[in-house]
Order: C-alpha cells, then sequence, then structure tokens
C-alpha cells in the first residue's frame, strides 16, 4: 500500500494512482492500494483497513505500507505510526500491518538518480528544493541528499528559502543555476516554483535558470519503490 500526503489538487492522487498501476503491472504484485494521509474521505486507519480485508480476500496475511514521503517530519514519525496502530487494534491478528521505511530514507539511491539528471546540462550551481519540515531533524535527509549531489538545499515552507539561496548565488556572480524541485508529485507548490522562477527570468535577464522535476514515473522510480517493498 503506497501511502501520499493528500492534496486538493487532483495531479498528485492522479500520480498515485499511475504509480500503483505501474508497480503492480510490473512486479506481478495482484494487490496494490493507495491512500493519503490527508484530504481523504476517510482517515488513513479506516483506509488501511479497507485495504488490508481486501488483501485477506485475496490470500494474504500481510499488508506492506510504503510511506511515500521525502523526509522524516511529523507525518512519518508521528502520525503514520499513529493511524497504523489503530488500524491494527481494530484488524486484530490476522493480518498483518508492516511500515516500511520512508521513500526519501534511499538518499544514496536518490543521489544516484538525480545526479544522472543533472549531469544532462551545463549549471554552475544547483539549488535542491523541497517542502520542508519544522519537525526536529526533519530537514535533515534533505540536506544530506543536497550534500552528495553538491547542491544547496533550500525549502518552501521553513526558513532557508529557495528564493533568498537564489537571490545569494545571483549577488556572487552565478550566471547559471539549476533548480532541482524534489516534490513527490506535481502539484500546487512545483507550479508556483515554476511561477516564481518566471519571475526571476525577468528580474535578472542576464541569469540562466533550468528547473528539474527529478521524481518522474519510470522505471528508475519503480526500481527503488520495489527494493523499499523488499
Amino acid at each position: 500500500m503506497l501511502v501520499a500526503h493528500g492534496s486538493r489538487d487532483p495531479r498528485p492522487q492522479q500520480a498515485l494512482n499511475l504509480l500503483a498501476k505501474r508497480l503492480g503491472e510490473r512486479s506481478g504484485f495482484p494487490v496494490v492500494g493507495t491512500a493519503t494521509l490527508e484530504l481523504a474521505p476517510l482517515p488513513l486507519h479506516q483506509q488501511i483497513q479497507e485495504f488490508a480485508k481486501l488483501s485477506q480476500s485475496w490470500g494474504y496475511s500481510q499488508v506492506q505500507i510504503l510511506p511515500l514521503f521525502l523526509s522524516s517530519g511529523v507525518h512519518v514519525n508521528t502520525d503514520l505510526p499513529a493511524e497504523i496502530a489503530i488500524a491494527q487494534e481494530q484488524l486484530g491478528a490476522e493480518i498483518q500491518l508492516n511500515l516500511l521505511p520512508y521513500f526519501g530514507s534511499k538518499i544514496n539511491r536518490l543521489a544516484a538518480l538525480i545526479a544522472t539528471k543533472m549531469a544532462m546540462v551545463e549549471i554552475e550551481h544547483w539549488i535542491l528544493i523541497a517542502h520542508g519540515s519544522r519537525h526536529p531533524g526533519g530537514n535533515q535527509p534533505i540536506e544530506q541528499l543536497a550534500t552528495q549531489i553538491k547542491a544547496i538545499p533550500a525549502y518552501w515552507s521553513v526558513s532557508l528559502h529557495f528564493e533568498t539561496q537564489i537571490k545569494a548565488l545571483i549577488l556572487s556572480g552565478v550566471h547559471r543555476i539549476g533548480i532541482i524541485s524534489y516534490f513527490m508529485f506535481s502539484g500546487g507548490i512545483t507550479d508556483a516554483i515554476a511561477q516564481s522562477l518566471q519571475q526571476f527570468y525577468q528580474e535578472y535577464p542576464t541569469v540562466e535558470f533550468y528547473l528539474i522535476s527529478p521524481l518522474e514515473i519510470d522505471d528508475n522510480l519503480l526500481d527503488l519503490i520495489e527494493d523499499l517493498l523488499k
């Protein structure tokens, strides 16, 4: 079962459904479900219960739950375990719920995937922009990933805002800046990042900006998810 954050924008849910479909087709799993922590008709523990009962009807006694989150914030450390515990208590011992490491914990694999895309264009400096977390230590995986790919970390919702980082690079004389939009799926925030870059194009016409979205639903992403499921 793939668990994402949830959004009012329909695109993340569409992408989540496509990812589950592709994973089922490629891996041979007969049952691949999806759920969201927020903005769903049912609370997460009820979504998990329904999927677990479906899995039981297929003859399975375990459900692997994969959090599609990129940092270890409050959702990964507190909310998900709590919802799974509620679901497990109500399901009883007939089926076991297993919480897997969150997607963003595969830093070495993600670094290799992103570095491959970065190598396709000549850039002076890269900025890795993520949502950001206020949870203690929640941004550490982002900063570790940024270090490995030799990028500058930046965040959308907390300090070290990406606009601040861009302006600092421009003031230091950088003329080719790459932006790595580090989000699981496209949505409102990724649109806002692209719009902000359009403003920078107008404000700094001598500076070139290059935007990449590394987490596309392709074989590389499916490989990584299959490794987590194993």
